[in-house]
């Protein structure tokens, strides 16, 4: 006779760890003066300002 196994006991999560991440994304979107589109333009700039420069000055054509 095969018996089933009991299943583990829940784990329950510490409560404060909600409470901790509440106040940290209230902290974060409070202190955050970036929107997604000055993020995403820094990124770009940050690694395609060199093809970006090439470009401008005629050295580069890159097809659209």
């Amino acid at each position: 006779m095969t018996h089933r196994k009991k299943s583990p006991p829940l784990r329950l999560k510490n409560p404060a760890y909600r409470q901790a991440f509440e106040r940290l994304d209230t902290a974060l979107a409070e202190n955050t003066t970036h929107d997604d589109t000055s993020k995403i333009r820094l990124l770009r700039v940050a690694m395609f300002g060199d093809v970006e420069k090439l470009q401008a000055s005629g050295t580069v054509a890159i097809p659209k």
